[in-house]
């Protein structure tokens, strides 16, 4: 199945991490900027065929997303990885564990938010479920902005024996809920730590909540007492980086 990339930075991202996936890159024959022209020499230098097409083209592509006059179509399907290699990344990098799982994130923006934000504060790997969930999509890798191609993603059957699995491995498991019992920002984040997410509307669900070894609530000062999951996410991604760059 032909998987495509749209947009200047998650295709220059996709041509900075080794561009071995790429095929070809289309261009718009209306782009002549600085953007344009580095994409088209990086591509040059990696030996990617590159075309001139038209915006129609490349909207048909990008079925309809931003794709901001360039298309990248790739060779294959995304490349999950295993959970177990998540593990062994981790422990070889000889640092404090950080992990981000998503209990049914169906919304593609904000998984694609969730791991740009995964990138940035330094986590280890994505965790996702296979089944009702939202996969690696071409508008996950847009809103991402080419994060999908540094962040390692692990596609599980079951969340709840994922969980387990870290946890047999030294991993602290943190539910992020609105109901949590302790403040995440009065909670120890500087350990092995996966953090979960939930889905959109209902949350963590409650036997991958029974699974964790404690849940965390962020503060609400607003009117509205509760985050998105892309919200809530970052805060608590971002809350276990300060800690540990304190």
């Amino acid at each position: 199945m032909m998987r495509t990339i749209y947009g200047v930075n998650p295709v220059m991202e996709a041509l900075a991490a080794g561009a071995k996936g790429i095929e070809r890159i289309l261009v718009s024959q209306g782009r002549s900027d600085k953007a344009a022209q580095d994409i088209l020499k990086a591509a040059s230098m990696a030996r990617i065929h590159c075309l001139r097409v038209n915006q129609d083209e490349l909207t048909a592509l990008a079925k309809g997303g931003v794709h901001q006059g360039v298309v990248a179509i790739m060779r294959s399907g995304f490349a999950y990885v295993s959970l177990d290699a998540l593990i062994d990344a981790w422990k070889g990098s000889g640092k404090r564990a950080l992990f981000l799982v998503l209990d049914s994130v169906q919304d593609p923006h904000n998984l694609g938010s969730l791991v740009r934000a995964s990138e940035c504060a330094g986590a280890h790997g994505v965790i996702i479920p296979k089944d009702r969930a939202c996969e690696v999509t071409a508008t996950v890798g847009k809103t991402s902005a080419g994060a999908i191609e540094h962040v390692p993603i692990a596609r599980e059957v079951n969340i709840s024996s994922a969980i387990k699995q870290l946890k047999e491995a030294g991993v602290w498991v943190a539910g992020v809920d609105a109901l949590g019992r302790q403040d995440i920002y009065k909670t120890d984040l500087n350990i092995d730590v996966a953090l979960v997410i939930g889905g959109e509307g209902k949350g963590i669900r409650r036997l991958v909540l029974e699974n964790c070894d404690f849940t965390v609530s962020i503060p609400m000062a607003g009117a509205i007492n509760s985050l998105n999951a892309a919200q809530a996410g970052t805060i608590a991604l971002f809350e276990a980086l300060r800690q540990r760059r304190k």
